[in-house]
């Protein structure tokens, strides 16, 4: 489909390019013999005052008939042509006009000498200079001229036309073949020139689509949207009616490009222009601005309420057409939509809105559609900001690792979970919820997570040294991390440098991401196995669980979640369902931590079925590594005072990382 439509178009615009390049030949031949026979009428002038007075038979006058005749007639021959060089400059009659002024201005020449030029000479050239016109057609006129020239004063003064040393009647039959001769051969070189000129017509076609077209998709691109946006608003503004402009964004389309290459990715993002050129009408728009960012331009938009419909039917196709294409990779999009005129009167300020409706989608849980407002606009000002500083929070040292012990059923400390937090310069600690997702969605998570991975190795092993015990340090583990090739090779990399034992290295990775169960990253997983190092499946129960993975999975523990906990006390289904899990995990050979433990009834009901670690704000909140230190010098570490639950919610909530 794409490869007939590139076809097409490249055929429309072909003679198109030829045509405009015809043109610039009509124009830049017409200025030559404008200035041409200018040149040749003084010629005409001067050879008459010099030659005229010794050929001139007749008698003589006070100023030679010859001299009249060059400023006169040259002067109607050489002007003519000019005038439609002004005013009709590239156009069919002026090229022949030139072509019969030209022929005529060759007849005067030879006039005024007597016969001293022959045709041979001037004539031919004339017909040479004409051809560069490329157009056979007006070699056509000017040979047609000189022919009737040849017979009517050929047959009473052949001196004229063949030269003062003619001594046949029959020279007419000469000339005749040698301009004919001449017509031939510059026919033929013209035709050539012209299969060549669309030659260069099609490449100049090809080369304009590809410079103004994505090539993968086959939409516009970026550089030829401006033209059609403003085309759009110049429409919308002559009739009064609403234009929707939608900013779309493919969720985790960089995770599914890492896991089954490029040309997966291409392949979904051909489909994905495919089906939003199919859903739109002819006079709408959609075009490709970016890897995985698409652009729709809607005219006749009755209402905010009749766009944020049609766009929501858009999404609804798309993401079945994106269900079949991605495989175990749930790739979905995100949808900003801003109104002209409502929000904005030019391409720029439409488009911003819309980006800025599409980010706040994607905060929202992504795969849905979001009109803008101003509310949205002070949101993503501030994720704008954000995101311009957490791109500096390495360098300039604002990241922290705070540690959260992990105990077993009589309190003694044996793990700690390695948390990352931004203490930002302004803003304090910025949740992780915040930061994190801007992280995934900049790859600022690739950097932030070997740093954290690093620190907490660093201290692992420091606490090691002096003596601390066998604290086994947990690490939370981004999906978009383990989709890297060089993942398990980083993480060796770290280890060797900090000196830790990879046996106390846990890294936790969120169920959702081993249900999806790639080949990258379950080759990742054995890797890291193979390496002595410990898997925990993290949030356990807050996806889809499967049981049969579970006995494939290279883990050796599992995390109940925290809304499991949570309920423990207060819905009496929830024990005998946590039971299950711990019994089933254990009959697999893995270990159960339980998550988000604060207060000691829940803790003894925990321990009575079997829970072999805890953590949760009972035992600790997280804590920087100075505070961590005094943690394990306690044989039983419980927490009397709990925090309050907005504190717990914005800074003290596990994210992976």
């Amino acid at each position: 489909m794409q490869t007939n439509e590139k076809a097409l178009h490249i055929g429309r615009r072909i003679p198109e390019c030829f045509r405009r390049d015809q043109e610039k030949i009509y124009r830049s031949t017409d200025r030559m013999f404008a200035i041409l026979l200018g040149v040749e009428w003084l010629g005409a002038i001067l050879t008459a005052l010099w030659i005229s007075p010794r050929t001139w038979s007749g008698s003589y006058s006070s100023i030679h008939p010859h001299v009249w005749a060059a400023v006169y007639i040259g002067c109607a021959v050489a002007c003519v042509p000019a005038y439609c060089v002004y005013a009709a400059p590239g156009r069919v009659i002026t090229r022949h006009v030139i072509a019969l002024c030209q022929i005529l201005m060759s007849v005067l020449l030879i006039d005024v000498t007597g016969g001293r030029i022959e045709t041979h000479f001037h004539v031919f050239g004339s017909l040479a200079f004409l051809s560069f016109y490329r157009d056979w057609k007006v070699l056509i006129t000017a040979s047609a001229v000189t022919a009737i020239d040849h017979i009517v004063r050929g047959i009473w003064w052949p001196q004229s036309v063949y030269g003062a040393l003619t001594v046949s009647p029959l020279r007419w039959v000469e000339h005749a073949w040698w301009v004919a001769f001449e017509d031939f051969f510059l026919i033929l070189s013209i035709r050539r020139t012209v299969a060549e000129m669309w030659t260069v017509a099609r490449q100049e076609a090809t080369l304009s689509y590809e410079a103004n077209h994505d090539l993968l998709t086959g939409l516009p691109n970026r550089l030829s949207l401006q033209g059609r946006f403003e085309a759009h608003l110049s429409r919308a503004r002559r009739f009064g009616t609403r234009l929707a402009v939608a900013f779309i964004d493919l969720d985790r389309f960089k995770q599914l490009n890492d896991t089954y290459g490029h040309a997966r990715g291409d392949r979904l993002l051909a489909v994905v222009g495919r089906t939003l050129l199919e859903k739109v009408r002819k006079t709408d728009t959609v075009a490709r601005i970016g890897g995985d960012e698409f652009l729709i331009i809607l005219d006749d938009m009755r209402s905010a309420e009749h766009a944020r419909s049609v766009m929501r039917t858009l999404l609804s196709e798309l993401d079945a057409a994106l269900h079949t294409e991605s495989g175990t990779i749930s790739v979905t999009a995100s949808m900003g939509v801003s109104l002209y005129p409502d929000h904005g009167q030019d391409p720029e300020s439409l488009q911003a809105a819309a980006d800025q409706a599409m980010y706040y989608a994607k905060a929202q849980g992504r795969n849905n559609t979001v009109l803008f407002s101003s509310n949205i606009s002070d949101k993503a000002y501030r994720m704008a900001e954000l995101e311009r500083d957490l791109r500096h929070a390495l360098s300039r040292g604002e990241m922290e690792v705070h540690y959260q012990p992990q105990v077993n059923p009589s309190g003694k400390i044996i793990g700690m979970e390695a948390l990352a937090r931004w203490k930002h310069p302004k803003r304090g600690f910025v949740p992780p919820g915040e930061f994190i997702a801007i992280a995934e969605g900049t790859g600022l998570i690739d950097s932030i997570g070997e740093w954290v991975l690093a620190e907490s190795c660093r201290q692992g092993a420091l606490w090691t040294n002096e003596g601390r015990g066998a604290i086994k340090i947990a690490v939370n583990v981004s999906a978009l991390q383990l989709a890297r090739p060089t993942f398990a090779a980083m993480v060796q990399r770290v280890l060797n440098s900090s000196g830790f034992d990879p046996r106390l290295l846990e890294l936790e990775i969120t169920e959702s991401t081993f249900m999806k169960e790639s080949p990258q990253a379950m080759e990742q997983l054995e890797t890291l196995r193979r390496m002595h190092i410990h898997v925990a499946i993290d949030d356990f129960g807050t996806g889809y669980s499967s049981l049969s993975y579970l006995q494939r999975l290279p883990a050796n523990r599992l995390k109940l979640d925290r809304s499991f906990v949570a309920q423990l006390l207060e819905s009496e289904r929830a024990l005998p369902m946590i039971e299950a899990v711990v019994t089933m995990a254990h009959q697999l050979g893995m270990t159960v931590v339980a998550e988000g433990v604060e207060s000691r009834e829940q803790q003894e009901v925990l321990c009575s079925i079997g829970c072999d670690v805890l953590q949760g704000f009972l035992f600790s909140k997280p804590v920087p590594a100075s505070k961590a230190l005094g943690l394990l010098s306690i044989d039983s570490v419980v927490n009397d005072t709990i925090p309050e639950a907005s504190e717990m919610a914005s800074v003290d909530e596990p994210v992976a990382v």
